[in-house]
């Protein structure tokens, strides 16, 4: 993260905080081994994700309904909404567990929104999640 890039003040300063859908963002989330196929597919596109070492999922933020009827339209996927929380660490906490890192972590670091672009996460889930009926989107 360069130096000049203001974060927004809900990331927390010191351990995790669980907050909530709604107010800032809403959650996409997936299990980490198929969100992996996802963040290849967008690339350096893709906003910051938060990743459940434990829990093994990853979530992407988008703004507040952006993700509505998203579970029709990409089946698997976990769409976070109030009054539901995600688990939020501190803006340094991206390591990963060989390091002795805490489990919850930024896969992909936090930037000034911390936001994904809805339109370019739906396109990238529509290719990697199987479509009704089994086909891919």
């Amino acid at each position: 993260m360069a130096r000049s890039e203001v974060l927004p003040d809900w990331i927390p300063h010191e351990g995790v905080e669980s907050l909530p859908c709604g107010r800032w963002w809403d959650g996409v989330r997936l299990p980490t081994f198929v969100g992996m196929r996802v963040v290849n597919r967008l690339r350096k596109h893709s906003g910051p994700i938060v990743q459940d070492q434990v829990a093994e999922d990853v979530t992407w933020l988008v703004p507040p309904g952006a993700a509505d009827g998203w579970e029709e339209r990409a089946p698997g996927v976990d769409v976070l909404r109030a009054p539901r929380v995600v688990a939020i660490p501190p803006a340094a906490w991206c390591d990963g567990p060989w390091s002795g890192a805490p489990a919850t972590r930024w896969l992909i670091r936090p930037t000034t929104t911390c936001l994904t672009d809805p339109p370019l996460l739906l396109d990238a889930l529509g290719h990697i999640l199987p479509a009704r009926g089994g086909s891919r989107a």
